[in-house]
């Protein structure tokens, strides 16, 4: 057995649920911080006080390097009537990275905004911010602000048009170089980034859209869903100029699913089965199983399971030896396989079936075509 890991962290399963949208109110914990809701992001943008501020680049180490191995990506955007620039490196292949992961394998769009490969990276991204604003003395509600309206300011791309698929959401790091993206690929960078300072956030998922949910305190309105008893406050990533609590009419007493932060491991497994001898009685075959997790962090206890059914017994039942095979944690994009002999009597139907368990992900199973012995 071998299993190869990138990076590792701990993890735990989560659901999503459907619910309702309500406006107005808003009072209850956020998540340690307060937010100053008597703040509402009205700016005037006068010339006069468009100063020019300009954010250095997020990891110093990255300096020295030779720009073949970067992409150098300058960005603008205005937040409390200034003007702020970032030249910002990012590493060709960190970029390749995801951009070579499977983009279809998803339905739950949360799991692009919390791969554990692009972290050390979009933490220093981070760190950039959180010192800008502690030297402005930004409040809590201004420093989400200050990260939305970064994110607001990419430019919105629809996925037919850049990458000739109709739907292609994309990691943090992708939407990053490519300059922006649609509706989920704003929201999953937003969720990425805000999650990762600290703040309770969620993805909500309207019917042709996608925002970001913000867990509500003192003193905020507007319109927010109610999740697991909490309220998630609207905020839209597409375009400039929204403000927590401010949803576009066209979205408004819409139900919508709520994809809470939490990592969920995705396993895929294959395996081919070779004859390898017989005797008198039985034919051997060696199973081997190749197993990779596609998913974001780490997959925890994995265990695989392989068998040769007796079909000619009834159901539940195989033939001896069955294997379980006790596998260490798969990392995020941890590849590795496993192999172990059965065995089936001479002149028997059978179907040999593969089956991986384990704390926190999906049970995966599969199985050859029925046969002959």
């Amino acid at each position: 057995m071998r299993n190869y890991a990138l990076i590792g962290l701990i993890i735990c399963l989560c659901f999503s649920g459907c619910i309702g949208l309500y406006d107005n109110l808003g009072a209850g914990e956020y998540n340690g911080y307060n937010i100053d809701a008597n703040n509402n992001n009205e700016y005037n943008y006068a010339k006069d006080n468009n100063i020019a501020n300009t954010i250095n680049d997020a990891n110093d180490s990255y300096k020295t390097s030779s720009s073949n191995k970067y992409y150098i990506r300058h960005y603008e955007w205005k937040y409390k009537g200034n003007l702020w620039t970032w030249d910002l490196k990012i590493p060709k292949e960190l970029y390749n990275y995801y951009k070579n992961k499977p983009h279809n394998r998803e339905e739950n769009y949360a799991q692009y905004a919390l791969s554990d490969y692009d972290k050390p990276y979009l933490d220093s991204i981070i760190q950039k911010f959180k010192e800008v604003s502690a030297e402005k003395g930004y409040s809590d509600y201004d420093t989400v602000m200050f990260v939305v309206s970064f994110v607001q300011s990419l430019k919105y791309t629809s996925d037919s048009t850049t990458t000739g698929y109709d739907e292609y959401p994309r990691y943090p790091i992708e939407t990053l170089v490519d300059d922006g993206g649609d509706c989920e690929d704003t929201a999953i960078l937003t969720a990425s980034l805000l999650k990762e300072m600290g703040y309770d956030v969620v993805l909500i998922e309207l019917p042709n859209h996608m925002a970001v949910g913000i867990k509500g305190g003192d003193g905020i309105y507007g319109s927010y869903y109610e999740y697991n008893g909490n309220r998630y406050y609207y905020l839209e990533t597409t375009d400039t100029g929204w403000n927590i609590g401010e949803i576009p009419d066209e979205y408004k007493n819409t139900n919508a699913i709520i994809r809470p932060m939490i990592q969920i491991p995705k396993m895929e497994l294959s395996f081919s089965a070779n004859y390898i001898s017989y005797d008198a009685s039985y034919i051997y075959y060696k199973v081997h199983c190749d197993i990779e997790n596609i998913g974001s962090g780490t997959a925890k206890n994995p265990k695989l399971y392989i068998c040769a059914l007796a079909l000619s017994k009834g159901d539940g039942y195989v033939w001896k030896p069955d294997h379980v095979i006790e596998l260490d944690d798969y990392v995020e994009g941890a590849r590795g396989s496993a192999e172990a002999v059965v065995k089936i009597p001479r002149g028997e139907t059978s179907q040999i079936k593969c089956v991986l368990y384990g704390d926190n992900f999906e049970t995966v199973e599969v199985s050859s075509e029925v046969f002959n012995t």
